[in-house]
């Protein structure tokens, strides 16, 4: 008789706990989410500084080019001061500055475009980070509410465990 009730009350334990072990399972799995989510993070913080750190590159490679052009200019017109260069030379040196010019201008305009590209990826960067987080932000709420179930479970089940006497049972 007391076999049987010990039995009963092994089946009914059973099945009292098999809820919670299901619950630690989705706690588990949430986990294993959450940490996939972290490790994919990392590597587009470290591209995204990398990309910073090339804006700023690019930003002090666009002033040196124009600082490049503006003392191109200034040295043209200190020649042709200084030296009282004849019009056919002139000519040459204006030509020459002028292309000079335009390729920088041209190299500033390309600067220009990628750095508009880098800006736009790194908008892009942040977007995939700002849903990225939300999810996060999602699966630990739903840890916690896990958490909380398995919690209250535990609590209604201790009362139950602390009364059986685990050295009675064969």
């Amino acid at each position: 008789m007391e076999e049987e009730d010990t039995t009963r009350e092994v089946k009914r334990l059973q099945s009292t706990l098999s809820p919670a072990m299901k619950q630690i399972e989705g706690i588990a799995r949430t986990n294993v989410q959450r940490q996939q989510l972290i490790e994919r993070m990392e590597p587009l913080t470290e591209e995204n500084e990398k990309l910073k750190e090339a804006v700023k590159l690019m930003e002090k490679n666009v002033q040196r080019a124009q600082r490049e052009r503006d003392l191109a200019k200034s040295n043209a017109k200190d020649v042709e001061y200084q030296k009282g260069i004849v019009s056919g030379q002139w000519k040459t040196i204006s030509e020459q500055l002028e292309r000079t010019s335009e390729q920088l201008n041209s190299i500033f305009e390309q600067l220009g475009h990628t750095s508009e590209q880098l800006k736009g990826i790194s908008e892009q960067k942040k977007e995939y980070h700002r849903r990225t987080k939300a999810q996060f932000e999602v699966l630990e709420l739903e840890a916690r509410t896990q958490r909380g179930k398995l919690d209250a479970m535990v609590a209604r089940v201790r009362p139950v465990l602390d009364c059986i006497d685990l050295e009675v049972a064969p």
